[in-house]
């Protein structure tokens, strides 16, 4: 696999050891006349199967019309409204399959308990295509974790298992306060790895009662979702709550795939967290199919479900040049040291 860039054709290559001036970082504008002193120094590269240069885990929340249900109390009467919903179900799921299916490339679907009660059978198709089914579950209450969320998430894992034959690993919280003791019920639930935070862009051990878990986090990035940018209603189940219109499919692809080159070129795990009532739509899809054709331009990506990441990083993390998880400083120990009665964090 190629790891690195070919050169531009006529251009002159960097010094062994050093980086090409860029404008504001290092250099006067306009003079190439370097300022700064010394390369640009970075922490070291994950490791991925097969030599690959960085990952991509292709995520999808099948919320369905809860979307829309969580954000005002009127929409479940309002047909219209659940309606935006229902089409991702209908219409979306079966174009991301069929595109998925022609790219032969693996994705991750995450499930709430009412999507899988309500359509059973997307779920089923989802999981006979061969994609990962994981759990979706409602906001949490606060950083403790209660009966109530113990009780939801058992539930809907054991709800998934019968639906898709498969018991799911791997669970997204809808945004909430996740706090030090989730980590700890995710590993007692048999959940292996989490995809529910945002406070770092590469994978790492959740943390409970100031020691590290079992439970690995994927992280995800809101600019990353297409959410903010495809998603619109008016009020009172406004979203977004602005009412700002939508944004241009070209700008949107634009940003993506310079986040994608970016991730790649610092060697991490690309994110994208997706919905079929977004990105399902035929011009979006039409979109999505662009994106992964830049991605698989390149032929040293690692494309791998969300359970798949986990394994190879929980397998791999601290060995070699690889950083060791979770370094001093890191949001996950600092958080665990916030807890009084918490054993002072110990070394990787």
């Amino acid at each position: 696999m190629t790891r690195t860039d070919p050169p531009t054709p006529g251009a002159h290559p960097p010094t062994p050891g050093t980086h090409p001036p860029t404008p504001g970082r290092g250099t006067t504008p306009g003079s190439g006349t370097t300022v700064g002193t010394g390369a640009r120094r970075r922490q070291p590269r994950p490791r991925w199967p097969e030599g690959a240069r960085c990952a991509v885990a292709l995520t999808f929340t099948l919320d369905a019309e809860l979307f829309w249900l969580r954000l005002h109390p009127s929409a479940g009467h309002r047909r219209k409204t659940l309606s935006l919903g229902t089409y991702g179900i209908r219409r979306g799921v079966p174009r991301l399959l069929e595109l998925l299916d022609e790219y032969g490339l693996p994705a991750t679907w995450f499930v709430p308990e009412r999507t899988a009660l309500r359509h059973p059978d997307a779920v089923r198709r989802i999981a006979t295509a061969g994609h990962e089914i994981a759990a979706a579950a409602p906001p949490v209450p606060g950083e403790t974790p209660t009966a109530s969320v113990r009780e939801t998430w058992s539930r809907t894992a054991d709800l998934l298992e019968s639906v898709a034959g498969v018991r799911p690993t791997g669970l997204r919280a809808a945004p909430g306060a996740l706090g030090d003791g989730h980590a700890a019920l995710l590993d007692e639930l048999g959940f292996g790895w989490s995809s529910s935070t945002h406070g770092d862009d590469r994978p790492h051990r959740l943390w409970s009662a100031g020691r590290p878990t079992p439970v690995v986090e994927l992280p995800w990035l809101w600019e990353y979702a297409d959410h903010p940018y495809f998603l619109y209603n008016g009020g009172p189940v406004a979203f977004p709550p602005g009412e700002s219109r939508i944004a241009a499919y070209g700008d949107v692809l634009a940003d993506w795939k310079d986040s994608f080159d970016a991730f790649r070129d610092h060697g991490l795990c690309w994110i994208p967290a997706l919905d079929p009532q977004s990105i399902g739509k035929p011009g979006r899809a039409l979109l999505l199919e662009e994106l992964l054709d830049h991605i698989r331009g390149h032929d040293d990506v690692w494309f791998a479900t969300g359970t798949r990441v986990a394994e190879h990083w929980r397998r791999t993390a601290g060995q070699g040049t690889e950083p060791g998880p979770e370094p001093e400083g890191h949001p996950q120990r600092v958080r665990a040291a916030w807890h009084p009665s918490s054993p002072p964090p110990t070394g990787p």
